[in-house]
């Protein structure tokens, strides 16, 4: 990371976009070395928060937050926050020492926002969760896909994979053109369009 970066996902999020960090963004410069500042102090104007400290749980001992009232399992690296005033806190320690403390946040910057979230849950489902609330606040309806069928755009092209026993349905609307397969995926299917 570098000023330079900063400044730009600044500007991306104020002129309307939505931005997403998460946990040990902004921890080293460009060179691989940490800042001769504070943890993460040149992202702190850019999240919203400092990061007070943070943590890591040696297996198996595992580490939970709170999000929504749905509980998640983090053991491999957490950011504790320390939110500024503007700060929405989305999700929270609920064990550990730190019990209480911030683990994930979003705030208004002019015209879009900035998330950050500062917890590695076990399985990415944490992560998942909040990005659908984030992608729904910002007006985008994001699919609900199976884990093993995959949606990836490639150079102009959506392209669907499914390793499911099932069909899938892609996520595209009814007037799609479909360049390759069809709109219900077989098992080892492919799909473009």
């Amino acid at each position: 990371m570098d000023r330079e970066l900063i400044g730009k996902l600044t500007s991306y999020a104020e002129k309307g976009g939505h931005l997403v960090l998460t946990c040990r963004t902004g921890q080293k410069d460009r060179r691989g070395q940490l800042w001769e500042a504070l943890w993460a102090e040149p992202i702190q104007s850019l999240i919203g928060a400092k990061v007070a400290f943070y943590d890591l749980l040696p297996p198996p001992v595992e580490g939970h937050v709170t999000a929504d009232g749905k509980p998640y399992a983090w053991g491999s690296w957490a950011d504790i926050l320390d939110p500024q005033p503007g700060a929405t806190v989305l999700a929270t320690y609920t064990d550990q020492f730190y019990a209480g403390r911030p683990a994930a946040i979003t705030r208004k910057l002019a015209k879009g926002s900035v998330t950050y979230i500062g917890v590695d849950s076990e399985n990415g489902d944490l992560e998942a969760a909040l990005l659908r609330k984030v992608y729904t606040a910002a007006g985008a309806a994001p699919a609900v896909l199976h884990p093993d069928f995959l949606v990836d755009w490639r150079d102009g092209f959506w392209v669907a994979t499914n390793f499911t026993s099932t069909p899938q349905p892609i996520p595209a609307g009814a007037g799609t053109p479909i360049l390759i397969g069809t709109r219900d995926v077989p098992p080892g299917g492919v799909t473009v369009w």
